[in-house]
Order: structure tokens, then C-alpha cells, then sequence
């Protein structure tokens, strides 16, 4: 007979100040957020953002905290309520622009504020977004712009399931910030079924996590290393977070680095 007992997603998460930040005294513009706060549950939800940081988006890192504000609280009630997922995009985007308006209320902009910002009042907080949300049996995820997730499944197989941007050049991406950004969100949605792998393993990059990485074979490689050991050891994964993104960002792109991980421990037995 099989057991009712749910199981247990773990999830945390870090986010540094890249080393070129470090050097140019400049703030970290990424965010992370997850639910539950303390870590673990049979229901979960992280969010990472990546604020643009260039002079026109000088409130990005607000942006970006914003963003995953907004992003693990929408994803949390969806969860519950398993609303339509074709609604998540445009009420992402309805939840961040309402979230940027009281801030911008609360916090006016200065007459240099205003001649460097451009006509929409997004666009000094622009950032990108990817988010997910996890049950036993349920999967959802969203992302505008650059970033990556990862699933990783019993066997060891590594998965993208939302893809690539098409159409951009170099780095180039998509933002929260641009008047038509809800056709720019990719959602997917998973469910369990009898007989196939479940996904045991998530994980969310902003892209100074992974333009860090010479090529795909290391990069794959290192997120597989991650997987093995969040279900080994997630102490010790969680705890050295901070410390392992500060050494990738001094050797790689000198970029902020976050990344939100989450590990599923095994089902019941049986």
C-alpha cells in the first residue's frame, strides 16, 4: 500500500555582488525570494531576477527585487487556486507594474531622474524574470529574458524546459519593462503521470551564473554535480552557495550571480 505522507521539496537560494560590481562600487541588481521562507515543504516557490543595470534602468535592482516579490506570491495562490496558466503572464506583468507604481509614488523622481528616463515609467526598473513553482505532482514556470532553469531527474538527466529567446543578438533580452512584455513570457506546465520521472531537482540561474561557463558540457556538468549533492548533503550545498558564486564570478563573467535551488526528497515508500 502506498503512503498519503507528501513529499518534502527543499529550497534555498544566494545571490553576490559580481566581482566587476565589486571593483566599480556598484550594488548587486539581482534578486532571489522563495516559499517557504524557512525551506522546506511539500509546496514551493522561487524567483530570480536580473535588474539591466545600464544608466537608463538606474532603479533595476529595485526592479528585481520587485519582481520576485511579485513572482513567488502570484505563483504561490496559483498553486492553490490552479487558476488558468495561460492568465500567469499577463497577471506577472499587471502584479510588477502595480508593485513599480507604489514604489515610483512612494519614491519620486528627481529632475535628473526624469531627464534620463524614457518616456515609460518601467523603464528605469527594468529586469528579467524566471520563477517555478512545485507540488508532488504539479510543475509551473515562467520566465522573461535571459537566465536559466534547470530540472533535474531521477537517472540523472538534466533538463531546459522553457527554452530559449529567439530572435536576439549577443546579449540582448527581453524585460519586464517593455510596453508588449507579456507575448515575451515563456510558461510551461508539468504533471505527473504513472510510470515517468518526476522531476527531483530544480534549479534557477541568473545569467551571471551561466555565461560564466567556457560551454554547455560544463555547464550541464557542474548543474549535474549540483544535483547529486543537494540530494546528498543539502546543508552542505546551501550553506557553501555564497562562497562558490563569489569564486565563479572572480573567474568568470564578473557579473552578479544568483541562483535559487531545490531538491525533492524521494516519494514514500511504498
Amino acid at each position: 500500500m502506498s503512503s498519503n505522507r507528501e513529499a518534502v521539496w527543499r529550497i534555498g537560494g544566494a545571490s553576490i555582488t559580481g566581482s566587476a560590481h565589486l571593483r566599480t562600487q556598484r550594488p548587486n541588481q539581482d534578486a532571489a525570494a522563495w516559499i517557504p521562507r524557512a525551506g522546506a515543504g511539500p509546496t514551493i516557490v522561487g524567483a530570480v531576477s536580473d535588474g539591466h543595470g545600464a544608466p537608463a534602468h538606474f532603479r533595476s535592482g529595485t526592479g528585481a527585487e520587485l519582481a520576485v516579490e511579485a513572482a513567488t506570491q502570484l505563483l504561490a495562490r496559483h498553486m492553490e487556486s490552479r487558476d488558468a496558466d495561460e492568465e500567469l503572464a499577463a497577471q506577472m506583468l499587471a502584479r510588477w507594474r502595480a508593485a513599480v507604481d507604489l514604489h515610483r509614488t512612494a519614491n519620486p523622481l528627481n529632475d535628473a531622474d526624469t531627464i534620463a528616463a524614457p518616456a515609460s515609467p518601467y523603464h528605469p526598473y527594468g529586469a528579467t524574470l524566471i520563477a517555478f513553482a512545485a507540488t508532488r505532482d504539479q510543475l509551473v514556470a515562467l520566465q522573461i529574458g535571459d537566465g536559466d532553469l534547470f530540472l533535474g531527474f531521477p537517472g540523472g538527466r538534466i533538463t531546459r524546459p522553457l527554452g530559449s529567446d529567439e530572435g536576439l543578438v549577443g546579449e540582448q533580452t527581453f524585460s519586464l519593462c517593455l510596453p508588449d512584455a507579456a507575448p515575451r513570457f515563456r510558461v510551461v506546465s508539468m504533471w505527473r503521470e504513472d510510470g515517468l520521472a518526476w522531476p527531483d531537482f530544480a534549479l534557477l540561474a541568473s545569467d551571471g551564473v551561466t555565461k560564466s561557463f567556457s560551454d554547455e558540457a560544463a555547464l550541464e556538468d557542474t548543474i549535474a554535480q549540483f544535483r547529486r549533492l543537494a540530494l546528498r548533503s543539502w546543508d552542505e550545498l546551501s550553506t557553501g552557495l555564497p562562497a562558490w558564486l563569489d569564486q565563479l564570478s572572480a573567474h568568470g563573467s564578473g557579473d552578479d550571480s544568483t541562483l535559487c535551488v531545490a531538491a525533492r526528497e524521494p516519494d514514500p515508500a511504498s
